[in-house]
C-alpha cells in the first residue's frame, strides 16, 4: 500500500523532481561565471576583488596570505604613477606640505621625503625598495632624496610602458647604453655645468646655501627671514672649521630649536648652548671660576624607566627609592674622588638624585638630546655612560671630559648655558622661532645645508641648479643618440624607432624635473635651451610666429641669464654665436640611419667606411664596363666624344688645382713664422669657426665665474643620487613578479 502511494507521488511530482537540481546546477554554473573575471563584461561585473598597491591575491591552498603583482598588469603602473606624485607634490620650488594619516590614525604634516617615509608605511616591495634607495641617500649626503625617487619611479613607469610595443631585452639594452654614456659624460665635470667652489668668496657659499632654503617653499620664510637663516648657517659651519687637521675633518654644528613663544630671530654660538630654567645662574657662574671643568656624561636614564630596571638592588623600601639611594651613593663617591663638578645627561635624571646631587654642589644638566649630547662629546673628549648594571665599574672606567669655560648667556629673554673648550671646534645654531608642525622640516633643511656645505668644501665643486643640469643632460641624450645611433642600431632587433622611443624616456623625464626644478610653467613654449650651453631660460611671452600666435619659432628676446644665473645673453650670442630654441620633451622621429659595420680585421668605422666607397667604385666600372660593350658603332663613337671631353675637364680641373696649390704656397709664405710660439697658434689664426652654433662650440664653452644670486647644487650628491637612482632603474626594469605577504 505504501509502495503504491510512493510510486503515484513520483509520477504526479516527477516533472519538479527533475527540474529542480537542474536549476540549482545551472544557478550554481552562472555564479561560477559571475566570479571570473575573463567571462564578464567591465559594465556587469559584480564587486570582484579590486587590485590595489598590495596586489593580487592568489587564493591557492598553499599561498594563502600570499600576494602576488606582475608588472604588466595596469594596476601596477596606476599604482608608480601615485607614488611618483606623491614624491613630486613635495618636491623643488612648486613643492608643498602633505598632510598625511596613516595606519594607526595619525595626522602628520610633511614635506621631505624621510619624513613621507618615516610616517606612511608602504606594502609594496617596489615602493620599499625605492624608499631604501631615498634613505641611502639622504644618509651618505643630506640631499636629493626626492630627486633619487623620483628619477627612479619616473624611468621605471616609462619604461614598462614601452614594453607595450618593444621587447624587454631592447628596453633594457639601449637604456643601460644611454646611462653609461651619460655617466661617462657627467664623470668627466663638463664645463658647461660644473665648476670651482671658492670657499673664501663669502657671497658664493651664501648663494650655494639659499639655493637648498629655497627650494623649501613650504617653509613659510620670508625673504629677510631666509637670508638670516642663510648667514648664520654659514657662520656656524665656518666656526666649526677646524684651524688644524683633526681626525673627524671637520667640526660640529648643534641645532637648537627655541622654545614657543613669540617671533624671535636665530644666532650662532661658539661651544654647546644647554636651555633650563630650573639651573641656578649662581650656581654656573661658581663651577666656570673653576678654570678647568672635569664632566660626566649618560647616555641613559637616572631614573627608575623599563630600561634600568636590571639594575640588582637591597634593602627595604620600593623598588624606586631602592634604586635612588644606590644610584646616588655610586655617583656621589666616584664624583668626589675624581673631582668632577658637572654631571650630564642626554635623558631624565630621577627628582631624588638630581636634587641630592645639586644640594651638595654638582651642576646637573639633563635632557640635552641627542644634538647637544653629540655636540658635548666632541667638544670635550668625554665617552657617555651607557648602562647602569655594574654602576661602579662603569663610573670607575669613565672617560671623562674637561671644559675651559661655562657661562650663562641671555638670548631672546631667555636664560642659557654655554659649554665651550678652547681647542673643541663646536658651534651651535639656534633656530629662529617656528611652528610646531615646521620645526622639524626646518631641523632637516638646515642639516641638508650643513651637509652640502662639507660635500662641497671637499670636492672644491658645485654643479648649476634650477634645472640647468637636467637641461644639459636632457640635450646631451638627444645629442649622443643622434650622433652614436649606429653603436645600438648595430644590434640584432634594434631599430632607429626603437632608440628614439626609449631615449624619449630619459628626455622627457629629465626636461620635466628641469621645469618642476625652475618653479614656473610647465608648458614648453615658456623656456628655451641655448645650444651652447645648453642651459635653461625663461622665454618672454614673444614667442610668436606671426605675432598672433604662439608657434615654434625662436625666441626673439630671450632674458638677460639663464635660470641659474651662471650664463649670459652676450656670451650665447655674441662669445659663442650660439642661439635659443624652445626645450623638447620627445626626440625628433628621424634619427639618421648608419651603414653596417663590419669588424673583420679589426677595423675601425673610418676604415669600414673608406673600403665601401672602393667597393661601390670598382661596382661602377665594371657595370660601366658592361654597358661599353653593348654599344654598337656609332654609340662607341659617341663614347669616344664623351670621353674626350671629360679628359678636357679633367685637364682643366688639374689646372685649377695648381693654380690653388700656387696661391695656398704664396699664403705660407707671406706668414711671418717667428710671431707665433707654435705650430698650434698658426692653425687658429686661420680657423674658421663652424656653421652650426651647437658642435665644436661647445666644448670651448665654460662657466666663468660666480654671479650673485645664482643657484648652485653639490655636485657629489647629485651625482651619487643619480647614479644610485640609475642603478636602482635597472635593477627593477628587470623584475617580473612581486611577491609579498601582509
Amino acid at each position: 500500500m505504501g509502495m503504491g502511494k510512493a510510486r503515484k507521488f513520483v509520477h504526479r511530482n516527477l516533472v519538479m523532481i527533475v527540474m529542480v537540481p537542474v536549476l540549482l546546477g545551472v544557478h550554481y554554473g552562472w555564479q561560477k561565471v559571475q566570479d571570473t573575471e575573463m567571462f564578464v563584461p567591465k559594465q556587469q561585473r559584480r564587486d570582484l576583488p579590486i587590485v590595489e598597491m598590495s596586489g593580487v591575491v592568489l587564493e591557492g591552498e598553499r599561498v594563502k596570505g600570499v600576494f602576488c603583482h606582475s608588472v604588466t598588469h595596469p594596476s601596477y603602473l596606476s599604482m608608480l604613477a601615485s607614488y611618483r606624485k606623491l614624491l613630486l607634490s613635495a618636491y623643488g620650488p612648486k613643492g608643498s606640505s602633505v598632510l598625511i594619516s596613516n595606519a594607526v590614525g595619525r595626522e602628520a604634516l610633511v614635506s621631505s621625503s624621510s619624513e613621507i617615509i618615516k610616517e606612511l608605511s608602504f606594502a609594496h616591495p617596489t615602493t620599499k625598495y625605492i624608499n631604501a634607495l631615498i634613505s641611502a641617500q639622504n644618509s651618505s649626503c643630506g640631499l636629493n632624496g626626492l630627486y633619487t625617487g623620483l628619477v627612479c619611479v619616473r624611468l621605471l613607469e616609462e619604461a614598462l610602458r614601452c614594453e607595450e610595443d618593444m621587447l624587454h631585452p631592447l628596453v633594457s639594452c639601449i637604456s643601460e647604453w644611454i646611462i653609461s654614456q651619460l655617466m661617462e659624460q657627467l664623470n668627466q665635470f663638463p664645463a658647461q655645468v660644473v665648476m670651482e667652489l671658492d670657499i673664501g668668496d663669502m657671497d658664493q657659499v651664501v648663494c650655494f646655501v639659499k639655493t637648498i632654503i629655497g627650494a623649501k617653499r613650504c617653509l613659510g620664510l620670508t625673504h629677510s627671514e631666509a637670508n638670516d637663516l642663510t648667514i648664520n648657517i654659514v657662520r656656524a659651519f665656518l666656526r666649526s672649521i677646524p684651524g688644524e687637521y683633526m681626525p673627524g675633518g671637520f667640526g660640529h654644528v648643534s641645532i637648537t630649536a627655541q622654545e614657543d613663544g613669540p617671533s624671535s630671530p636665530g644666532g650662532i654660538f661658539e661651544g654647546v648652548l644647554y636651555r633650563n630654567p630650573d639651573v641656578s645662574l649662581t650656581k654656573v657662574e661658581e663651577v666656570g671660576a673653576r678654570g678647568e671643568i672635569w664632566l660626566l656624561l649618560f647616555n641613559v636614564a637616572l631614573s627608575y624607566t623599563e630600561e634600568t630596571a636590571t639594575v640588582v638592588w637591597g634593602g627595604p623600601g620600593t623598588k624606586e627609592e631602592s634604586f635612588g639611594s644606590l644610584v646616588l651613593a655610586s655617583l656621589m663617591s666616584v664624583l668626589k674622588k675624581r673631582n668632577i663638578s658637572i654631571v650630564a645627561n642626554q635623558k631624565s635624571v630621577h627628582p631624588v638624585i638630581k636634587f641630592e646631587l645639586e644640594r651638595a654642589g654638582w651642576l646637573v644638566l639633563e635632557r640635552l638630546g641627542t644634538s647637544a649630547t653629540e655636540a658635548l662629546v666632541r667638544v670635550s673628549g668625554c665617552r657617555a655612560v651607557g648602562t647602569l648594571n655594574n654602576l661602579p665599574g662603569e663610573l670607575n672606567d669613565a672617560v671623562l671630559g674637561t671644559l675651559t669655560s661655562l657661562q650663562n648667556v641671555a638670548f631672546n629673554n631667555r636664560d642659557y648655558i654655554l659649554l665651550d673648550h678652547s681647542k673643541g671646534c663646536v658651534a651651535t645654531l639656534l633656530l629662529p622661532s617656528a611652528s610646531p608642525s615646521i620645526l622639524p622640516t626646518l631641523k632637516e633643511t638646515v642639516e641638508s645645508c650643513l651637509a652640502g656645505l662639507r660635500m662641497a668644501v671637499v670636492d672644491g665643486k658645485v654643479v648649476c641648479g634650477g634645472g640647468c643640469l637636467e637641461a644639459w643632460a636632457a640635450t646631451t641624450v638627444t645629442r649622443l643618440i643622434t650622433t652614436k645611433a649606429h653603436l645600438i642600431t648595430a644590434q640584432p632587433a634594434a631599430s632607429p624607432h626603437h632608440v628614439v622611443k626609449v631615449g624619449n624616456i630619459f628626455v622627457r623625464m629629465l626636461m620635466e624635473l628641469a621645469l618642476h626644478l625652475s618653479g614656473g610653467s610647465s608648458n614648453r613654449f615658456d623656456w628655451s635651451v641655448d645650444t651652447v650651453f645648453h642651459h635653461l631660460w625663461h622665454t618672454p611671452p614673444c614667442l610668436l610666429k606671426d605675432g598672433t600666435a604662439p608657434g615654434t619659432g625662436l625666441p626673439a628676446s630671450p632674458s638677460q641669464r639663464c635660470v641659474c644665473g651662471l650664463v649670459t645673453q652676450e656670451a650665447v650670442k655674441y662669445k659663442y654665436n650660439g642661439w635659443w630654441k624652445p626645450v623638447e620633451f620627445q626626440l625628433s622621429d628621424h634619427v639618421p640611419t648608419f651603414p653596417p659595420q663590419h669588424k673583420e680585421g679589426g677595423q675601425k668605422s673610418g676604415k669600414c667606411s673608406r673600403s665601401t666607397v672602393h667597393v661601390h667604385s670598382s661596382e661602377q666600372i665594371e657595370s660601366d664596363a658592361e654597358s661599353l660593350g653593348h654599344c654598337t658603332e656609332d654609340s662607341l663613337e659617341g663614347c669616344a666624344n664623351t670621353s674626350d671631353e671629360d679628359v678636357d675637364s679633367l685637364e682643366k680641373t688639374t689646372c685649377s688645382l695648381e693654380e690653388e696649390i700656387d696661391s695656398l704656397e704664396g699664403k705660407l709664405e707671406s706668414f711671418d713664422l717667428e710671431e707665433y710660439d707654435s705650430l698650434e697658434d698658426l692653425l687658429e689664426r686661420d680657423a674658421k669657426p663652424e656653421d652650426d652654433g651647437e658642435t665644436g662650440q661647445v666644448a670651448e664653452a665654460k662657466l666663468e665665474g660666480h654671479v650673485p644670486g645664482a643657484l648652485y647644487d653639490s655636485l657629489a650628491a647629485k651625482m651619487n643620487a643619480t647614479k644610485l637612482a640609475f642603478e636602482g632603474f635597472s635593477q627593477l626594469l628587470h623584475i617580473g613578479q612581486c611577491i609579498f605577504d601582509k
